[in-house]
């Protein structure tokens, strides 16, 4: 599944509204806020991400919150588990799948 990694800044409001919609859409994400990480910044310009946020999925970049592009480029949903409530990212694109828990070994069906 992809890696989905969300550059940021303390101060973009619309930094905010995007991690409130990759909550809202279960998708798991590693957040990297260039305002305190010199790391981040150094990747921002490495790949030449000139705002915020900036999103790169896998292999694609996405700059800005577009909705529509992100979720296309998304594999994966984040699915809690009924028994134990542990979370777990699933593919969206293989239909519906048979989910074991990893913690506590239920089993269960999921479909996006």
């Amino acid at each position: 599944m992809k890696k989905v990694t969300m550059y940021t800044t303390d101060t973009c409001p619309y930094c905010r509204s995007a991690k409130e919609f990759l909550k809202a859409n279960d998708i798991h994400f590693t957040e990297k806020n260039a305002s305190r990480d010199m790391e981040a910044q150094r990747e921002m310009a490495q790949k030449n991400l000139r705002g915020v946020p900036s999103f790169v999925i896998g292999d694609e970049v996405v700059v800005g919150l577009n909705k529509d592009k992100i979720l296309a480029a998304v594999d994966h949903r984040l699915v809690t588990c009924g028994n134990c409530g542990s979370k777990m990212r699933v593919p969206v694109n293989k239909g519906t799948v048979k989910v074991t828990c990893p913690k506590c070994g239920h089993v269960f069906d999921w479909s996006p």
